[in-house]
């Protein structure tokens, strides 16, 4: 089978580095360096063309979940981005359902020409069979027995099609989680099944998912002081800090232990590891009058930390081995930095700059420190990767308030996932 998606190329490679070049040209140059980012969107006749057959129904009074299926897998698809999507209207007339029902040259030929095919039926109100060929071969790669809600079962679809064609897991089946009403809330990776996590009843802040779903760690007012509490996916407290002191910006590494800020000391912020029930915290960095904030694993590795500190006298991003040796500075751009986040694949680190005037997303390369603007519209903060490394999360205020969005790793196809208000996202499995 041929695979001709496009994967992200090194950002090493960028001849410029955007932030430092002159005005004149500047936005020549922003598109070149989306070229050579390899746009994790499939540059148009570059990628295999893949063809979304509306899935028929097999079942009477399926019609509502029938249409919510093929919607929400027409745009798992889109958004994923490991193919070019043919156009609804150029398909042929003749309903395909089944192997059976399949006419290879109604799909390889003008006006469709399509690599792959996806089709299938609705067999019940939470059933059905999915079907992807390789038309011009006329080989079927999958088959998919599909069980859950309509948008469940057009995840689980979705997530097939791209492990098939790219070898990666897909993120359609991912969760978000997010701050609103003072609370942690998850939803699934498009916005849809929103539902409350914690009833603290008091102030939550800044949730870290674990890389797997498995547990989360929020800041919480519960106790009277701002601490870092650690819950199981199932909402059981796993553990807590009980400082009283300023405690902020957890994160949950690889291993499973925390990282976070804290003053418990009576001196200034400073970054701490702690077991994975907050206990046996440690001290890493260890500098006065400086304020050192939002760590942030190195997912891939589980060795080093990006954090933000303001001992050069503004916000910049510094890394630290996980053991508190080897302190150095990553990206001294000037201005206010903030909100490191790593990619789960160790290559880069999105975060919050306001050099470009007013505050917005840059991609870094970790190991050339070379940058990409991500956003123009608005006020947009706390970028949060997904598990692919291929799409980010962020909250913006581009709408009047703030609200969480989510686009691919070169800023493009920005789409709005609430609708009530939320901020400070955190993605995981």
């Amino acid at each position: 089978m041929k695979k001709k998606v496009l994967i992200v190329m090194a950002i090493a490679a960028f001849i410029v580095v955007l932030l430092f070049l002159p005005k004149a040209g500047a936005q020549q140059s922003q598109d070149d360096l989306k070229r050579q980012i390899g746009t994790i969107i499939v540059t148009p006749g570059a990628g295999p063309s893949l063809a979304v057959a509306d899935f028929q129904s097999r079942a009477s009074g399926v019609d509502q979940a029938l249409a919510t299926f093929n919607e929400t897998l027409w745009n798992d698809l889109k958004f994923a981005g490991v193919a070019n999507l043919v156009g609804k209207s150029l398909y042929p007339k003749t309903r395909v359902a089944d192997p059976a029902t399949l006419r290879y040259e109604e799909w390889t030929n003008d006006p469709v020409k399509a690599d792959y095919v996806a089709f299938g039926s609705v067999t019940g109100a939470n059933s059905a069979q999915g079907f992807l060929f390789d038309v011009k071969t006329q080989q079927q790669l999958l088959t998919a027995s599909l069980s859950g809600e309509a948008r469940e079962m057009a995840h689980q679809f979705a997530d097939q099609i791209v492990k098939l064609l790219t070898g990666q897991d897909g993120i359609a089946q991912s969760k978000i989680a997010y701050i609103a009403n003072r609370e942690v809330y998850l939803m699934d990776y498009d916005g849809y099944g929103a539902r409350q996590f914690t009833r603290d009843g008091s102030i939550a802040l800044f949730p870290s998912l674990a890389l797997d779903g498995k547990r989360l760690a929020y800041v919480s007012y519960r106790s009277g002081y701002p601490n870092v509490v650690i819950r199981g996916e199932d909402g059981l407290i796993i553990g807590s800090t009980q400082f009283k002191g300023t405690t902020t910006s957890p994160s949950v590494g690889p291993d499973g232990r925390i990282a976070f800020a804290s003053s418990k000391d009576g001196d200034s912020m400073e970054i701490y590891v702690a077991n994975g029930d907050g206990s046996n915290a440690r001290k890493l960095t260890r500098t006065r009058n400086a304020v050192n904030i939002s760590p942030r694993w190195n997912p891939k590795t589980g060795r080093e930390i990006a954090f933000i500190s303001d001992r050069g006298g503004s916000p910049q991003i510094y890394l630290i081995d996980a053991d508190g040796a080897n302190e150095r500075p990553l990206l001294s751009l000037g201005g206010h930095m903030d909100s490191p986040a790593w990619s789960p694949d160790g290559r880069f680190i999105a975060s919050t700059w306001d050099g470009g005037g007013g505050f917005h997303l840059y991609l870094a390369d970790v190991a050339a420190g070379q940058t990409l603007r991500l956003t123009r519209e608005g006020r947009n903060e706390n970028p949060a990767w997904s598990p692919d490394s291929r799409h980010l999360a962020f909250q913006s205020n581009r709408t009047g308030r703030w609200e969480i969005w989510a686009m691919h790793i070169d800023g493009s196809e920005p789409r709005q996932l609430t609708r009530s208000g939320g901020r400070s996202p955190s993605w995981s499995k």
